[in-house]
């Protein structure tokens, strides 16, 4: 294994490439200890075309379950994650994400508009025009965060 290590004080954020001709256990295990490091604590880790990139929170729009896979959505991009939903929650709660769904979280500061639908949902309007839909269970919580007068149950 070669490691280069390139130092450039012109970047605002540290990015980390991993190069290699097979992905094996090792690759894994250095992927996961990248992952778990809190060096990117406004940032996380996803990877796409087989590459890994750091993004940015504040860059997603939301993040999103399917067949026990976690997807996070960009503006132009759709990335994989190696996590859980709940993870996230965990992790990036403070940072204005939220549940919409079982299978969805949001990022709050990337939405533009909210409008109550049928059945006690909130139809959300990301800044992308991309719509979500907030389950009744969760509306509440989205009310209550934004001081709408939603109470937990």
């Amino acid at each position: 294994m070669l490691l280069e290590l390139i130092e450039n004080k012109l970047i605002k954020k540290t990015k980390v490439t991993i190069e290699y001709k097979e992905k094996n256990d090792t690759i894994n295990k250095l992927i996961d200890f990248i992952e778990r490091i809190d060096i990117f604590e406004n940032s996380i880790t996803a990877s796409a075309d087989g590459k890994l990139y750091s993004l940015d929170i504040d860059d997603i729009l939301y993040i999103e379950s399917v067949d026990r896979k976690t997807f996070c959505y960009t503006e132009d991009k759709i990335y994989e994650l190696g996590c859980k939903l709940y993870d996230i929650e965990e992790k990036y709660g403070v940072y204005d994400y939220i549940r919409a769904s079982k299978a969805c979280i949001i990022n709050l500061k990337r939405v533009s508009s909210i409008k109550p639908d049928f059945g006690g949902k909130i139809l959300a309007l990301m800044d992308n025009g991309e719509k979500i839909m907030i389950s009744r269970q969760y509306s509440v919580i989205l009310k209550e965060k934004l001081g709408l007068g939603g109470k937990h149950r």
